[in-house]
């Protein structure tokens, strides 16, 4: 905890001083806000792990603690094998099973081989493992450290995003950087060794980059840079991050150079057809439509929302119930486990995994299997039930519990009431929108394009996502463009002059 401390204070020096190294830069905020700002949401990382230690016992069980254990096993190879730690950080290495990397860390490791698989909603942790195991070179071995810098770098995309976006918002700078910097759960979940502190510093970014290269600020910086954020987008949260991408490439693109009216109908048309386009490319290229590989994601989300022990071997993946009376552990392989006699369990071979499998009494006694997950069922699940109803009815029931559930009528726990104020929050953002496209006469593209981008990804996350604890999680990011949509018609805010007033 001391090391954090040192770190958060020259982290907020260096912003303070020089805008570190005017990266913090503005003309309508000044660096003492920015320091502000940092030291406020840097509050998260013990936030999170207390909280966490307070409602679970630890975050152990957690991907934050184990995204946290796999980045100490990857920096321990670069002090035994250097350049074998040279052939991970580049994705060199050798995988495959029996290798040197393979004894030596994918059996030490939780969340390496977990979402490595090429399937359709590919989402990659190892970019995350990668960039801790550097950063725990300079970390002293403090997780708190880590959050910091995870902290650290969605404040950088944050900055971007509001970069991006300020001049649509004259006179409420301030309340815009405030306002994507401070809703809850993002400041939460961006102060813990997650996704979401790197998937925001690449959503900032990239939309960043994107509005210079149209705005035809163009240099081989620039060109270079968004063929890396291009590749980590495909990587990591594609469905948000590649989605942005393309998004807010049309959005620039309409607002820069159509000078005509209807700026909306032309950008919901074509943004109608670009997805039509891909969803054909989808069917020829990867024989599945978004539908189905939306079905799919549910339905592996749902597995594993049901709980259990989760093992992995070169044939099956297998899933038992959440007891270890019914494994074994495997003698000088840690995260190894075999499977004890007459034990049933559900299965699915690799060769083909659409197909779930029953074993009801097991035999083989001796395959070892790779411990992936353990995970006690989950309490809030949810049945969107895309495969039975209408896509339409899907889509309704999705906006539902991405926005309404829970609500405080039918709030039990902490957190619940926790997500009840998010929701009423995010309920009447999207009300302050429609009352202000009915009543206002400014131009409702800009409003529009935020509230859609952060709908859409809300129908998706809720398909995809059947858990009401993990959607506050997993729709944090886009809940951000709805409350600025919101922003944009708020009018009590206009008389702030935040060059001249510091937080």
């Amino acid at each position: 905890m001391i090391v954090f401390i040192i770190y958060l204070l020259i982290f907020a020096l260096l912003i303070y001083k020089n805008g570190f190294f005017k990266l913090f830069n503005d003309e309508q905020v000044t660096k003492k806000t920015f320091s502000f700002i940092f030291i406020i949401k840097a509050l998260a990382v013990p936030a999170f792990y207390f909280l966490f230690v307070k409602l679970y016992g630890g975050i152990e069980k957690f991907d934050a603690g184990k995204f946290y254990a796999d980045a100490k096993v990857m920096n321990h190879l670069a002090f035994v094998n250097f350049p074998e730690y040279l052939k991970m950080l580049f994705g060199l290495q050798d995988d495959s099973e029996g290798s040197y990397f393979y004894k030596t860390c994918i059996e030490t490791t939780f969340n390496w081989d977990n979402g490595a698989s090429k399937n359709y909603m590919y989402n990659d942790n190892r970019i995350v493992i990668r960039i801790h195991s550097l950063l725990h070179f300079i970390a002293f071995n403090s997780y708190f450290v880590h959050g910091l810098f995870s902290c650290f770098f969605s404040l950088i995309g944050l900055t971007y995003l509001y970069k991006s976006f300020k001049e649509f918002f004259s006179g409420k700078e301030i309340w815009l950087l405030l306002t994507i910097c401070f809703f809850p759960t993002l400041w939460l979940y961006t102060g813990a060794v997650l996704k979401e502190g790197l998937t925001i510093f690449l959503l900032g970014c990239s939309i960043y980059n994107i509005k210079k290269i149209i705005g035809l600020r163009i240099n081989i910086f620039n060109i270079l840079w968004m063929i890396i954020l291009i590749f980590m987008s495909l990587l990591l949260k594609p469905y948000i991050l590649f989605y942005a991408l393309v998004y807010f490439s049309l959005f620039f693109g309409i607002h820069t150079f159509y000078k005509g009216k209807n700026k909306t109908l032309l950008f919901l048309s074509s943004l109608i057809i670009i997805v039509l386009i891909a969803n054909f490319a989808s069917i020829l290229i990867k024989h599945s439509s978004f539908k189905k590989a939306a079905f799919e994601r549910e339905k592996e989300f749902a597995d594993l929302a049901k709980g259990g022990i989760f093992l992995l071997d070169s044939v099956k993946f297998v899933r038992l119930e959440y007891n270890y009376n019914l494994v074994k552990k495997v003698p000088g392989k840690k995260n190894y486990q075999t499977i004890k006699k007459n034990v049933p369990y559900t299965y699915w071979e690799n060769s083909h995994q659409q197909d779930t499998l029953y074993c009801i009494a097991n035999m083989d006694t001796l395959t070892q299997y790779a411990l992936i997950y353990d995970l006690p069922a989950a309490g809030s699940n949810f049945d969107i039930g895309i495969n039975q109803h209408h896509l339409f009815v899907s889509i309704c029931k999705s906006l539902y519990y991405t926005l309404a559930n829970p609500f405080f009528y039918n709030a039990k726990k902490l957190m619940q009431l926790f997500a009840s104020v998010e929701n009423l929050i995010l309920i009447v953002s999207i009300f302050i929108v429609l009352i202000g496209i009915v009543r206002n006469k400014k131009d409702g593209f800009i409003p529009l394009a935020f509230i859609f981008f952060g709908l859409s990804l809300f129908i998706v996350i809720g398909i995809t996502t059947p858990n009401s604890g993990a959607l506050l999680r997993y729709r944090a990011p886009a809940a951000i463009f709805i409350i600025v949509a919101s922003l944009y018609y708020v009018q009590g805010f206009k008389r702030i002059n935040p060059a001249k007033n510091s937080v």
